[in-house]
């Protein structure tokens, strides 16, 4: 006599709920999987625009102060176009060693932030 196999011959199996159960977790990792790799490419870009930002900050602070020291005179404001964006740049005396700089900083991409620094004027304008 041939055997025959229990899920098969019964509606009431348990392959169906089986394989629905199996198909929702695959579905289901493979919408988390999805939501991680968004996530990451999010973090990815805002990571990078804060490293351009930064990169922007330091090489205009490094300008106006080799600016300073060539001419030799107070700069209150100036305007810098780099590789990855626009800085622009107010300075203002608090006193005769120190001054404080607003760099506005626009990257290539249309990001914009601004950053108070405080400049120390010893040995710039000598």
């Amino acid at each position: 006599m041939k055997r025959i196999l229990y899920g098969t011959t019964n509606e009431k199996g348990f392959i169906l709920p089986t394989v629905l159960l199996f198909i929702t977790v695959i579905f289901l990792l493979l919408f988390h999987a999805t939501s991680v790799y968004r996530n990451q490419m999010l973090m990815t870009n805002m990571l990078m625009e804060q490293t351009k930002i930064e990169t922007l900050f330091q090489a205009s602070r490094e300008l106006l102060i080799n600016e300073m020291e060539n001419s030799r005179i107070f700069i209150d404001h100036t305007f810098y176009e780099l590789p990855h964006g626009d800085v622009e740049v107010y300075a203002k005396k608090i006193n005769e060693e120190l001054c404080q700089v607003i760099f506005t900083i626009t990257t290539d991409s249309n990001s914009v932030k601004s950053i108070v620094y405080p400049l120390s004027l010893y040995g710039l304008l000598d």
